[in-house]
């Protein structure tokens, strides 16, 4: 008897692979996704043809031939099968596929792929973001405490990116609320194995046990300066209310604001 032919890969393999291509942000992904099924996409992208796609090439913008040159020289060198065996652990939704979070997927800057680390049903209930500065002062940090606490202790999950300052507040007062408290709701601009800061990792390592931790970038993603406006725009997106507790007259807390005003949040 000959042996099976070995399976494909699941249609959302071919996703994870192509969103950690170097330089592959939400519009670019979701522009390929426009293309067709995630094996053609993978195909033309790492036979670097992606300039017969009109859209894509849009979506790139300038310097497309030294970009779409990188993802195929990148893509030459991924085995999608064990990309996607290393997200084993985790849960992972597409885009369309009627998994991700129901904000999420009607949104119109929605991800197209979404890894979370703890319980994706945190997100289900009520929410609120509470955000602001890093460099918070100690009523500031109080206060975000408090919201969090009283929050979670009244059903409400908490949204946040995990930064220092305003965000580790307010996820440990709702983690402080107690075990029957609503679950606290992490956004990372990382890999979910890439602790930013690093003086987090407590906290990482809480949220997913009591709640969520969302990342739309694959493991081994590092943080860069521009996903972290692309991630509180999730922010804003999961939550059903944005409240800023400190804030400078620019910076991230004013972004997510911005994206929740966008989307008709309060």
């Amino acid at each position: 008897m000959s042996a099976a032919a070995p399976s494909a890969p699941p249609e959302v393999a071919w996703w994870v692979a192509l969103a950690g291509l170097p330089g592959m942000g939400p519009a670019r992904l979701r522009a390929l996704q426009g293309e067709g099924p995630g094996a053609e996409v993978w195909a033309t992208v790492a036979g670097g043809r992606v300039d017969r796609w009109p859209a894509v090439g849009e979506a790139i913008g300038r310097r497309a031939e030294e970009v779409t040159a990188a993802w195929a020289s990148a893509a030459r060198r991924v085995d999608v099968d064990a990309t996607w065996a290393a997200h084993a652990h985790l849960t992972v939704s597409l885009l369309g596929s009627g998994a991700h979070p129901r904000e999420l997927d009607d949104d119109h800057d929605a991800p197209v792929v979404l890894f979370a680390a703890g319980e994706p049903e945190a997100v289900s209930g009520p929410t609120v973001a509470v955000v602001g500065t890093r460099r918070c002062t100690r009523a500031g940090a109080e206060l975000a405490y408090d919201i969090g606490r009283t929050c979670a202790a009244a059903g409400v999950a908490v949204v946040s990116g995990l930064a220092t300052g305003i965000d580790t507040a307010a996820h440990r007062g709702c983690l402080d609320a107690g075990s029957d408290a609503a679950p606290p709701v992490g956004v990372v601009g990382s890999g979910l194995d890439v602790v930013y800061p690093t003086r987090s990792r407590d906290l990482w390592a809480e949220v997913p046990r009591r709640g969520v931790l969302l990342s739309e970038y694959p493991l081994g993603t590092s943080p860069a300066r521009w996903r972290f406006p692309a991630r509180n725009r999730l922010v804003a997106a999961l939550a059903d209310v944005v409240v800023v507790v400190e804030s400078g007259s620019r910076g991230g807390s004013l972004y997510t604001v911005d994206e929740a005003i966008d989307r008709d949040r309060t």
